[in-house]
């Protein structure tokens, strides 16, 4: 569970708090229609209102996201970034969740072609002791060099052209490139067109992926994880929902030019903890897919099984050992 940091939900609730309930629920019903659609050309035009109504529903989750991803990418490559660029990111959600899991963040730049998005972001990261350059301009123009570059939930807004040349510029000026899309089909398939951009730019896959191999999911099932966090009483009002948390899904992957440290497979989907078993499915090393089932005769392997997360890697054996376990 993310607890979000309280002075981002107190930004957001401010910015939120400054239109009448009704219109701020209103927009951020649009909102949630066209999201959930797929259907980019059904999102509504971001004015004034807009952006924070953008904000208040979608900014804890993406930040949650964020969280969780940063902080894997720390696990596979020790990253300690101390420059960030953040293409759509205009309301500043990446750079709540670089402070959030990197006090090295020195300087960041924001490019975003809705100065309305910009102004919001502007006010929410303003207790942030980070310098921050902000570009109203389409994110695929030239950017800065930065030793990571993040695109999150953008992808979905662009052309199949425009997407490509968005990651060729990420993967030309950033050590390390994060892309995060929506934890279903399409997004997924977004990601996979990404994943195949970066590896074509000579990056090593730093995360999800495990391999540089096809991904075993292709064609009978996506690759997505989730991110919970805490819903403050505002959130839970404005999105009429009675749950003190939420469940963000994501699909992502991160190209780096940075040595890749960390191995094992990755968990791919919610460990199943019954009685005494755990069943994890993984997305292994060599590029295969497997369900493997734990009990509690294979003694501190399934200790570790017990605590493991969907999304994190699991190598608590080699693959000798991981023929004795069931599948």
């Amino acid at each position: 569970m993310s607890n979000l940091a309280p002075g981002l939900l107190r930004a957001i609730e401010r910015e939120a708090t400054s239109v009448p309930f009704r219109v701020l629920q209103t927009r951020v019903i649009e909102m949630m229609t066209a999201y959930r659609s797929g259907d980019p050309s059904a999102a509504p035009r971001l004015d004034e209102t807009g952006a924070k109504a953008y904000a208040a529903y979608r900014m804890p989750a993406t930040v949650a996201a964020l969280v969780r991803v940063f902080s894997e990418i720390s696990v596979t490559t020790g990253l300690e970034p101390t420059s960030l660029v953040d293409l759509g990111g205009g309301t500043g959600a990446g750079i709540w969740a670089a402070h959030t899991v990197w006090p090295s963040l020195a300087w960041a730049t924001v490019v975003d072609r809705s100065p309305e998005a910009v102004d919001v972001g502007k006010r929410l990261t303003a207790e942030l002791d980070i310098p921050v350059t902000w570009i109203t301009e389409p994110a695929s123009g030239d950017l800065p060099a930065a030793d990571v570059a993040v695109a999150a939930y953008l992808m979905s807004e662009l052309t199949a052209a425009e997407v490509d040349d968005v990651v060729d510029a990420m993967t030309a000026t950033a050590e390390t490139a994060v892309v995060v899309e929506p934890g279903t089909p399409v997004g997924y398939e977004r990601i996979l067109t990404v994943r195949d951009r970066m590896l074509d730019a000579g990056m090593a896959l730093a995360a999800p992926c495990p391999h540089h191999r096809e991904c075993p999911l292709a064609g009978r099932d996506w690759c997505h994880f989730a991110a919970r966090f805490n819903r403050p009483p505002w959130l839970r009002r404005l999105k009429d929902a009675e749950l003190g948390h939420e469940d963000e899904k994501y699909s992502y992957v991160v190209g780096t030019r940075l040595d890749v440290t960390a191995t094992g497979d990755c968990v791919i989907r919610h460990p199943q903890k019954r009685d005494r078993m755990v069943t994890l499915e993984l997305c292994r090393s060599d590029g295969a897919a497997e369900t493997v089932t734990i009990s509690r005769r294979h003694g501190d392997v399934y200790k570790q099984a017990r605590d493991v997360r969907w999304g994190d890697r699991w190598l608590p054996h080699t693959r000798q050992d991981s023929a004795d376990l069931g599948r």
